[in-house]
């Protein structure tokens, strides 16, 4: 097949060089780099798509433009680098063209709740401001929050926010969740109760945020929910920015109205920093890393393991 990468960030493409194209040309395969393609000059990306087979998509630049796959009839096959292939691929526009899209399920759920995790205690100990004062020379004292015993509300209860219910478990605190479909079974094998939006928001000392973005989620963390967290809340997510009000977040930030929050999602990525929290307030923000680890980044691996598949006649986590 032949396969090409509209090239998004330069941070990855060593590591996509050595564990995907060596491979795949090692098969016959070809890979080509289009090295400065955007998706958001919509003619170029189009034109540096034709006569390729299949599509590699890392997801950084935001979504194919669209007409891409239905301008472009030599394509069969969008391999997707994650698992959220949904906010990237128009799956009615592949539909119409006939084209297979595939992405790497549950690839980095450990990873994440991890990162989860870390913001959490980042928040509550203060260690951004801890690490800066002792940088400037300074040895001020500050006081941080204890952790066990405290409640943890988890908004979804998929592959990641079970991983940080049973993590939260294990630094002895009280888990809860939210999903949108309730499920004794669940609730069972969790160890956790489900309780309502409300009730999470309203009684947990942390709320950490694991939900895809859908029109059924977009901004499911109300302003009318935020408003109803504790003074002593902290509130992490490290899921997708849109599922928040992130206004009515960044307003209670600046207000001093919860203790904190730890964020590693943006709705603009990279965030124009005029629009960030106040550095006055105890928000910890990282660049949408909490999937970036050494045992996740197998996950480019996984999505050219999946054009292999396609190309042998035994399509692999085909979602389309």
């Amino acid at each position: 097949m032949r396969i090409v990468c509209i090239d998004t960030e330069a941070q990855y493409r060593e590591i996509v060089d050595r564990d995907v194209v060596a491979p795949l040309q090692a098969q016959g395969h070809e890979f080509a780099w289009i090295d400065g393609g955007r998706f958001d000059r919509p003619e170029e990306a189009i034109a540096a798509a034709q006569g390729f087979d299949a599509l590699y998509v890392i997801g950084d630049q935001g979504p194919l433009p669209a007409g891409l796959l239905e301008q472009t009839p030599s394509l069969k096959l969008v391999s997707f680098v994650g698992t959220g292939a949904r906010r990237f691929v128009d799956m009615a526009e592949a539909e119409r063209a006939g084209v297979a899209v595939t992405n790497v399920p549950d690839f980095a759920s450990q990873s994440v709740a991890e990162h989860a995790i870390a913001l959490m205690f980042a928040v509550a100990r203060r260690i951004v401001e801890g690490d800066g004062i002792v940088r400037s020379g300074g040895w001020a004292k500050h006081q941080g929050a204890k952790l066990a015993g405290e409640r943890i509300g988890v908004i979804g209860a998929g592959a990641i926010g079970a991983r940080v219910i049973r993590l939260a478990k294990g630094l002895g605190m009280e888990p809860v969740y939210w999903a949108r479909t309730v499920d004794a079974d669940r609730s069972a094998a969790l160890g956790a109760e489900q309780v309502s939006l409300e009730e999470l928001v309203a009684t947990s000392r942390v709320v950490s945020v694991h939900l895809t973005h859908s029109p059924e989620t977009d901004k499911l963390v109300s302003r009318e929910l935020l408003e109803q967290l504790r003074a002593d809340a902290i509130f992490v997510n490290t899921a997708r920015a849109e599922v928040v009000d992130t206004d009515a977040l960044d307003e209670l930030l600046a207000a001093g109205r919860i203790f904190g929050a730890g964020i590693d999602v943006f709705t603009e990525e990279p965030p124009n920093t005029a629009g960030l929290p106040s550095v006055a307030s105890n928000a910890v923000l990282t660049p949408h890393i909490g999937f970036h680890t050494n045992e996740a980044d197998d996950v480019f691996r996984l999505a050219a393991e999946n054009i292999v598949a396609f190309a042998a006649g035994t399509p692999t986590n085909v979602i389309h």
